[in-house]
């Protein structure tokens, strides 16, 4: 009986020192430490009211930083905008030496940006840049649709003419609805060198024609903001198609800049007169 009892006893010793042992839990591997992967954290902070005079400290969720990264990088992605057009900003568009024509856009674009809370749900909230190659339109709207997506959050879409074109005919037009889908209700559309001219000619299919049409109109109709560039002049957008230039025109009035054709205005052929 006693070697029993003493059996019992030493089995209780070992099960109350097991117990008594501090169990150690490894901390999960978080990509962010700071809201532990959940998009928010607590703060406290003073609310406004008082007890007593002693003002009263409440607990809030705040949104994590590495939430507002994830939008920005899904918002990004979802653009269509390329790793090297990421890179375009205000701040590295050069207006040394430059047309004043081109300073002028680069104000607008500015001005733009600046007025796009207040405008956006209005018809007048849309840029048109247009004329001439190489001045710089595209690395301007593009600017835009960076800071829209990286300080508001707001998505844009690029679209690029003459490949987006290409892409809906290449598919045999079966995906041509989701694309204009996109376009449509994507909350900025940015349409680059719209009726692009090849080989110095303008060549718009009647078809092309009426995709843009129907995007432009619907957006046109729901106050969703349209950035334009194109190569041509309002002169030759109206020959195109008068109803579409006259909306986007509407759209885009309180913004819209023409360069003059000058081939000396293309950055891209300054080193060619340079030496002349």
């Amino acid at each position: 009986m006693g070697d029993r009892m003493a059996a019992v006893m030493e089995e209780l010793k070992a099960r109350s020192q097991l117990c008594s042992e501090t169990t150690v839990v490894e901390e999960p591997n978080y990509n962010c430490p700071k809201c532990k992967d959940t998009g928010s954290y607590l703060v406290r902070k003073k609310n406004g009211y008082y007890i007593r005079g002693v003002e009263v400290e409440q607990d809030y969720y705040v949104e994590c930083e590495c939430s507002k990264m994830f939008k920005i990088n899904r918002l990004i992605k979802s653009s269509a905008i390329t790793e090297e057009f990421q890179k375009m900003s205000f701040k590295n568009f050069s207006t040394d030496d430059v047309h004043p024509k081109v300073v002028e856009m680069k104000s607008k674009a500015n001005q733009y940006y600046a007025a796009f809370d207040d405008i956006r749900g209005f018809r007048q909230n849309s840029i048109m840049l247009i004329g001439q190659p190489g001045c710089g339109k595209t690395h301007l709207l593009t600017a835009i649709s960076n800071y829209l997506m990286h300080a508001k959050q707001v998505p844009v879409l690029y679209f690029p003419y003459k490949d987006g074109m290409n892409n809906i005919a290449a598919n045999n037009f079966e995906r041509k609805n989701e694309i204009m889908d996109r376009m449509k209700e994507v909350d900025v559309l940015f349409i680059d060198d719209l009726f692009k001219p090849i080989g110095g000619k303008v060549d718009v299919k009647p078809w092309q024609t009426e995709v843009i049409f129907e995007v432009v109109n619907y957006r046109y109709l729901n106050n969703k903001p349209l950035l334009i560039s194109s190569e041509l002049s309002l002169d030759d957008m109206l020959y195109i198609d008068e109803a579409l230039t006259s909306r986007l025109f509407e759209m885009a009035q309180d913004f819209t800049v023409t360069i003059p054709k000058d081939m000396k205005v293309n950055y891209r052929l300054r080193k060619v007169f340079e030496h002349r």
